[in-house]
């Protein structure tokens, strides 16, 4: 690791997402989008579902998470979601049918866990489309 780098891990209940020296990662959190780089300052937080970019090796990956908790502290960033998924393992059509599927139960009458339930499957699949179709235009320029 070069005094440039830090060390990132991202791990979901899938297992580990991404692991590696990185130059700069950006986070969405509830307090906005904040950008980590080499010798940051310790911290703990609550994110957001959204976008991870994260720089290594002069290239940009793109993970969706759909919330969790960051730690930075000793050099090391470690990022613990629920749910995270490399913008290019998205597969759309699985993301459209699960976006349909929670559009038609949130039709229904639901209770309120079913209705939190659907409408968070619904958001994390636009989520989903949004970071899929812009890594899909970036590749063709």
């Amino acid at each position: 690791m070069r005094t440039n780098e830090f060390f990132l891990e991202i791990v979901s209940p899938q297992g580990i997402i991404f692991q590696g020296d990185t130059e700069k990662v950006s986070i969405p959190t509830f307090a906005g989008i904040i950008s980590v780089l080499p010798h940051h300052a310790p911290i703990f937080t609550k994110l957001d579902e959204g976008e991870v970019d994260i720089l290594t090796q002069g290239k940009t990956i793109t993970i969706v998470i759909a919330g969790g908790f960051l730690e930075v502290k000793g050099g090391s960033v470690h990022i613990l979601s629920d749910y995270a998924i490399r913008a290019e393992s998205i597969e759309l059509a699985k993301v459209e049918e699960k976006k349909r599927n929670a559009e038609e139960k949130l039709k229904e009458k639901l209770s309120n866990e079913d209705f939190t339930m659907a409408d968070k499957d619904l958001k994390l699949s636009i989520l989903e489309l949004k970071v899929a179709q812009k890594m899909r235009r970036r590749q063709r320029t």
